[in-house]
């Protein structure tokens, strides 16, 4: 059964993608990684890949628990159960919380179901001049404080109630992505990290993959972070259009042939 080559063998259906940026941040009143999410296409595909569509979130705030709260229900959305998928609301119309709520605890029954086959959040990275993959995030260490003024150095919810790991790393094959999206930039700086930086962006990070992990601890997260430079000029937003494009191409087509190479083996 292994007569098909994973490589040329392109899949003619579709697959879709989730990509979400940030809200306002510090001084930075539009956050580049929300402008680069929002120009990205309905569609695309290439090479060896199926029809990928692209689902966009509206920018996501900059704190520690409005992410708790907001981002599993992205990703997990009430309405995709074992039943089948139901439209899901963007997160413009989820109902804002109150200051006052205590979000801490938001746990999502374990039945509900991804609402995505991927999903690449993005992020800025102040003056870096250079695009980074995250390979991994981080459940500790958030001392920095967020746009509420507030720090999550104390909190221990992960810790004590899921027992989920300290580091939480997505399901993808990270060299071949890696790979995969070099060669598909020539000439833009892109590199791989392990440290996504202990602030919102790893903390949104880990918060999409613990809900993964919930759910099946030893099965494949199919979540990656993009970390992006600051500047907000028309060549530096396309350029990270381009960069997320290739990202999101790397990590499909490497997953799709992982896939293949397993149906080939069985």
């Amino acid at each position: 059964m292994g007569s098909r080559d994973p490589e040329t063998d392109n899949a003619k259906d579709e697959v879709t993608v989730l990509v979400t940026g940030f809200g306002p941040f510090g001084n930075n009143a539009v956050n580049p990684s929300h402008l680069i999410a929002s120009t990205l296409p309905v569609s695309f595909t290439g090479e060896n890949l199926p029809n990928i569509k692209i689902l966009h979130a509206s920018p996501i705030p900059v704190q520690y628990r409005v992410v708790r709260h907001v981002v599993p229900r992205i990703d997990f959305p009430p309405t995709v159960t074992k039943g089948g998928m139901e439209p899901f609301p963007p997160l413009d119309t989820l109902t804002p919380p109150r200051a006052d709520d205590d979000l801490t605890h938001v746990d999502l029954p374990l039945e509900t179901r991804p609402g995505f086959d991927f999903i690449l959040h993005i992020g800025m990275a102040g003056p870096r001049k250079y695009y980074t993959m995250e390979t991994c995030a981080h459940r500790d260490g958030y001392v920095a404080r967020d746009q509420a003024g507030e720090s999550f150095e104390h909190d221990t919810y992960w810790r004590d109630t899921y027992k989920s790991p300290e580091v939480l790393r997505p399901g993808f094959d990270v060299e071949d992505v890696w790979r995969r999206w070099k060669s598909d930039l020539m000439g833009v700086d892109v590199r791989p990290s392990n440290d996504a930086g202990r602030y919102l962006c790893d903390f949104t990070y880990y918060t999409s993959l613990v809900e993964y992990w919930r759910r099946d601890p030893g099965g494949k997260a199919p979540a990656m972070f993009l970390h992006v430079p600051g500047k907000i000029e028309d060549l530096d937003i396309e350029t990270g259009r381009k960069v997320a494009l290739g990202l999101i191409g790397a990590m499909v087509g490497s997953a799709r042939r992982k896939e293949k190479e397993e149906e080939g083996a069985m």
